[in-house]
């Protein structure tokens, strides 16, 4: 039996314009750049919600305002699942479905159908907290009264073969028969090199990464994805992870939910590092982005 293709959606993460906003650029001035790049969704982080997690109707109706202006989509929420937010005691689960509970009525609020949903880690490898399991089952059923869907983010180093990916969280997954939980496949997973300029930045040796071929037996449980960038070049190619062979797959194997293009390359973390280097940052960023873009049109055909 064939399998229909998929029809992917290019989207962009606001995350991507994270050192500029506030500074060199106005919310609005993010929601123009994003269209202007032919991408029809986006990702934003309620750390860029005014007020939050209480924004006022003036806020939300300018949010709106200009997800209608500019014809863009909420795609993903990005938020934390913490339970150590204050010094001292972790949170009880009840604490923690609590908070989860608040970012999914604020997330149909504004109309975001999938959560990046951030869970406590306990190493570099983003191992998760023991007893994670517990507050996640307790909140899937909020999930599914507000129609979101959390996704826990597979990000370099982690892989998809790592131990917590393929047994902790698949397990649950089987276990439970959720829909409101899942994988955001971050594509820096599949990053074999550093970008130039990042070289002593590195957060991995690159000896163990994730096969291109891995993705398919993940796609049922994603509905977003960060398409994480750090090098386009003027040709339009990304030069660290195997863009090609990645969505090839996704595509033939029927995979439609969002990719969303996230910027961390060496113009960000310059930028961060040497306010002397922010002047560059200002073109260097969005420019990635748009070549990003046309990279994911040229790859998708649309």
């Amino acid at each position: 039996m064939s399998v229909k293709k998929g029809h992917p959606e290019r989207g962009i993460s606001f995350y991507s314009y994270e050192n500029l906003l506030g500074r060199t650029m106005t919310l609005e001035d993010a929601f123009l750049e994003v269209y202007d790049t032919g991408a029809t969704c986006f990702e934003f982080l309620t750390s860029y919600i005014e007020n939050y997690p209480n924004p006022s109707d003036a806020w939300i109706d300018k949010f709106r305002g200009l997800c209608a202006k500019y014809n863009l989509h909420p795609a993903e929420l990005g938020h934390w699942a913490e339970n150590h937010l204050h010094r001292g005691p972790g949170m009880t689960d009840d604490e923690v479905v609590e908070e989860l509970k608040q970012d999914f009525r604020l997330a149909h609020l504004l109309g975001f159908t999938t959560l990046r949903t951030k869970i406590t880690c306990v190493n570099e490898l983003c191992d998760p907290e023991p007893g994670w399991q517990s507050y996640i089952e307790k909140a899937l059923p909020y999930a599914e009264k507000y129609n979101v869907r959390m996704q826990n983010e597979v990000h370099l180093p982690t892989t998809l073969h790592t131990p917590h990916i393929r047994e902790e969280y698949m397990d649950f997954i089987r276990r439970t028969g959720t829909e409101h939980f899942g994988f955001n496949i971050d594509f820096g997973t599949f990053q074999t090199k550093p970008a130039k300029g990042m070289e002593h930045m590195r957060m991995s040796t690159f000896e163990d990464v994730t096969k291109p071929e891995e993705i398919v037996e993940f796609l049922p449980y994603c509905w977003s994805c960060h398409t994480k960038f750090t090098n386009v070049s003027e040709d339009f190619e990304e030069t660290t992870i195997p863009y090609r062979d990645v969505i090839r797959l996704m595509v033939d194997n029927g995979w439609s939910g969002h990719l969303l293009s996230e910027y961390e390359g060496p113009y960000r973390f310059n930028a961060e590092q040497s306010p002397e280097n922010f002047g560059r940052a200002m073109d260097g960023i969005p420019d990635q982005v748009r070549r990003h873009q046309i990279m994911m049109r040229n790859i998708l055909g649309y």
